[in-house]
């Protein structure tokens, strides 16, 4: 099987991994196994600039250790991978510019198999305009149309281009095309603070006091795409109607939701937006809607599903294409993280993390927080602010939720963090 042959190059062939690095997709491969052992294979080879060989049976056990390695794919490596390696992968057997050829036409196999599928679905749902789109817009594997000499400029022609500087959507901080990390520990808010921006943004009377955060206040409303990992459509409804009594919100900018929890249901597909085929619906949905200048990740673990969150290869890999596509159509995104265990350390994750975020707000348990009573009681600080022109000030909220008449409120309370 050819997956099988891709996997034992990528363990024990440095050249084989650097020939193939420009068509490289993950995606293409149908065997979960052998996306995960490709996984790991670039992890060690973007940390050590070679393939893993007989490492690979360490990270084998390591990953198998921590608890995280469904049975399924943990029997097939021990039993099937690991045992054949030292007797399979002779170089006298092994020619490397056979393999990369057999990859090649493999992966461009792939492509068009999953074009055609993506088609054919748009065609049975009577997407038409859709599918004829999508089938005009095919390019093989590995075709690139533009001349990185047209992207290499001066600064008078970037000038030139009259580009319009971001326009500020929440004041003084969530912008066009900014990425804003909000983090805390599980249940302290992170949510209800989430919905409440996304809920004014949208509100056809956006400058009503009523509307506004603390010293957070709507410049320019905008349509949400909230993407939801965690709870489901009910307990979304549930949560936005609670909101209703700040005002209606326009059509133009009313927010809009996709439940992941219900999308698997419905469709039984393993949605994880660390697939780039999931990254792209999502771009061009938003290239369709252009209102919608905000989207809401909740959270990174549901949504994404990557292995190892300190891993900077696969924040590298699966998080950092979406964002950079997110910033490239002016799109600003608010990803919601957990905190580590302990909760002084800070954001739970790579160190990349803060490569790609203009602001990163932490939100902390007040002391005299009440959970049995229906509240959310924090204060919130920030770890990072890249945007100039404000010095942001720490300010607690507290949330109260009124059940019997379904609404949701807060107020800015004295600062008491549970980490002060």
């Amino acid at each position: 099987m050819i997956e099988r042959k891709i996997i034992i190059g990528l363990i024990t062939s440095t050249e084989y991994i650097k020939l193939i690095q420009s068509i490289w997709n993950a995606e293409l491969l149908e065997s979960a196994t052998a996306r995960r052992i490709a996984g790991w294979c670039w992890e060690y080879f973007d940390k050590y600039q070679k393939a893993p060989n007989q490492d690979i049976e360490i990270i084998f056990f390591t990953k198998l250790k921590s608890g995280k390695l469904p049975k399924e794919i943990a029997d097939e490596i021990n039993d099937d991978i690991l045992p054949g390696l030292s007797s399979e992968y002779v170089k006298e057997k092994f020619s490397i510019d056979a393999l990369v050829e057999e990859t090649k036409k493999y992966f461009e196999d792939r492509h068009l198999a999953l074009h055609t599928e993506t088609i054919e679905a748009l065609r049975s749902s009577g997407q038409i305009d859709e599918a004829n789109k999508l089938a005009i817009e095919y390019k093989p594997l590995g075709t690139n149309i533009h001349n990185i000499d047209d992207f290499i400029l001066y600064p008078f022609q970037i000038r030139e281009k009259n580009i319009k500087p971001p326009v500020t959507l929440v004041s003084p901080w969530l912008r066009e095309g900014e990425l804003t990390i909000i983090y805390g520990p599980s249940g302290c808010g992170k949510t209800l603070l989430t919905l409440a921006i996304s809920y004014i943004l949208g509100l056809n009377k956006y400058d009503t006091k009523k509307a506004e955060i603390g010293e957070w206040k709507v410049k320019h409303p905008t349509g949400t795409l909230y993407i939801d990992g965690e709870m489901g459509e009910s307990m979304m409804d549930e949560r936005i109607c609670s909101y209703e009594w700040l005002g209606r919100q326009t059509n133009k900018y009313m927010l809009k939701v996709l439940s992941i929890p219900e999308y698997q249901m419905q469709t039984m597909d393993n949605f994880y937006l660390s697939n780039r085929a999931n990254q792209i619906k999502i771009i061009s949905w938003l290239k369709k809607h252009p209102n919608y200048k905000l989207v809401v990740l909740d959270s990174l673990s549901t949504l994404f599903g990557l292995e190892d969150e300190n891993s900077n290869s696969e924040w590298n890999n699966k998080i950092n294409p979406l964002l950079r596509d997110l910033r490239a159509i002016k799109v600003a995104c608010i990803l919601l993280h957990h905190s580590g265990k302990d909760g002084k350390r800070g954001l739970r994750g790579a160190s990349t993390i803060n490569a790609m975020s203009q602001n990163i707000f932490k939100l902390s348990n007040h002391r005299d927080q009440d959970p049995d009573v229906g509240e959310a009681w924090f204060t919130l600080s920030k770890d990072k602010q890249r945007a100039g022109g404000f010095q942001f000030r720490t300010f607690s909220l507290k949330f109260s939720q009124d059940k019997q008449n379904n609404k949701t409120a807060w107020e800015v309370t004295s600062n008491n963090s549970e980490l002060e």
